[in-house]
């Protein structure tokens, strides 16, 4: 009876352990390599080719897994010569955002963790082409939603997947890349809307225990 009641007790006392087990929440750095996929806009999809997305945050927990951030992200695009009829199209655009973050996070085993996360800031995208008549800025606000999965390689650094939505009060239009309309096409342009997929790490700010996993 006492090795049952024995066997009884390690088992209930079996969560409370894991659970004292897993890492603590600490300020961290992250940065990602993403790639934005265009929504409901075509015209920019045909006119443009993605180069890359890069962003980097630090961020600081609060309470119970909550916890704020900052960072920023760039994007690159280049123009395809030939995705307008009539108009050859040559140059670059880029956008710049800075954003403030809040975040949830929380470890599901000892090397293992999720973050949900959204994004509020201030965008800006530069235009550089050979049919612009000056460079085109278009600032607007910039906000997002994100998920991210993570796994440790060390006590201190986690790679990850992140998959999200990121959206810019601003529009694409024929105004931008100096036209005054899209020729051969019927699109007027739309919104500033991307699916966003990419990879990442993330890396706490804590003295390492002199432990291995």
């Amino acid at each position: 009876m006492k090795a049952i009641a024995a066997v009884l007790s390690a088992w209930a006392l079996a969560p409370m352990a894991m659970a004292q087990r897993l890492p603590e929440l600490k300020p961290t750095a992250q940065g990602f390599l993403i790639l934005p996929v265009v929504l409901n806009n075509p015209i920019f999809d045909d006119l443009t080719a993605v180069l890359g997305q890069v962003d980097g945050c630090v961020q600081f927990p609060v309470a119970k897994g909550l916890g704020f951030g900052v960072g920023a992200s760039m994007t690159w695009y280049e123009l395809e010569e030939h995705g307008l009829p009539q108009v050859t199209a040559i140059g670059t655009t880029e956008r710049l955002v800075f954003y403030g973050k809040v975040a949830y996070a929380r470890y599901t085993g000892p090397r293992t963790f999720y973050e949900l996360n959204a994004k509020l800031g201030q965008g800006s995208w530069n235009w550089k082409c050979s049919s612009c008549a000056d460079n085109e800025k278009q600032p607007g606000f910039h906000w997002g939603l994100n998920a991210a999965y993570f796994v440790h390689a060390s006590d201190n650094l986690a790679f990850g997947l992140t998959l999200g939505y990121e959206a810019d009060a601003t529009s694409f239009g024929p105004g931008v890349i100096g036209l005054d309309h899209f020729p051969g096409r019927l699109d007027t342009g739309a919104p500033y809307r991307f699916l966003t997929v990419g990879l990442g790490f993330s890396t706490r700010f804590a003295k390492s225990p002199e432990r291995e996993w």
